[in-house]
């Protein structure tokens, strides 16, 4: 399991202004808690947390905090980021012990490749995580699950992947990983449109015809003569 030292401090100020910043200063602001320990406001510096959650282990990458001399292991509980430029805006680090049970996601790896999709089956990747528990320290990278047996029609489910002697699968055993389907024809796709209220776009030769169909209407009511006098009022 990927393990990480970072050192950080703690934030005397706390609220939006200080926030800003230490952001301004290239910090992440945070907050460390968890059991038998008051919360505590930090921050850390942007480049080397970063760098740490670049790991094969990601968000599950075991932090060492070290905060006024002492080291508090500790796991990434949530981050908050800017909704449109991305950056990190907030931490939540929770303290763990090493043999305390965790319950983290993981991503789900496919492995080979699907003998369904090799006869023109479209495979679909339904799941690429699972939750887990297990011992902090023994959190997998991943969890593999083998395709290679799949035909068209055919699902590979949580209960088909294979639990490690370290940790325990916690997903529905009948939710879908990954499944092989056969391909949809076009006629098939057409009543799939039409059932979904999709109306196809005219091809550029249809817009050309229709707009031709209306020069030529709007040409002809120019042209139409006039309507003859009804020779009312006319002199004999």
């Amino acid at each position: 399991m990927a393990e990480v030292r970072l050192k950080v401090e703690k934030r005397v100020d706390t609220g939006k202004g200080p926030a800003r910043r230490s952001r301004a200063a290239g910090k992440v602001p945070g907050v460390v808690y968890g059991h038998g320990m008051e919360p505590i406001a930090i921050e850390v510096d942007r480049r080397e947390f970063v760098t740490a959650l670049h790991t094969d282990a990601g968000m599950n990458v075991l932090l060492d905090l070290e905060i006024d001399g002492d080291t508090t292991l500790a796991l990434t509980k949530e981050l908050q980021r800017d909704p449109v430029k991305g950056a990190l805006l907030h931490a939540d680090f929770i303290k763990i012990d090493r043999t305390q049970e965790v319950e983290v996601e993981v991503p789900v790896h496919l492995v080979g490749t699907a003998a369904g999709a090799e006869e023109g089956g479209v495979l679909a990747h339904a799941l690429s995580s699972v939750l887990v528990r297990c011992r902090a320290t023994e959190v997998p990278q991943f969890v593999e699950a083998d395709i290679s047996a799949l035909q068209i029609g055919e699902a590979l489910r949580v209960s088909d992947l294979s639990e490690g002697r370290e940790f325990q699968i916690l997903n529905d055993p009948e939710t879908v990983v990954a499944a092989v389907s056969a391909p949809v024809s076009e006629a098939e796709l057409e009543a799939m449109e039409a059932e979904a209220g999709v109306v196809q776009e005219e091809t550029d030769e249809e817009i050309v015809e229709a707009a031709e169909a209306a020069a030529e209407a709007e040409s002809g009511d120019a042209e139409a003569p006039e309507p003859e006098s009804s020779g009312e009022g006319d002199e004999s």
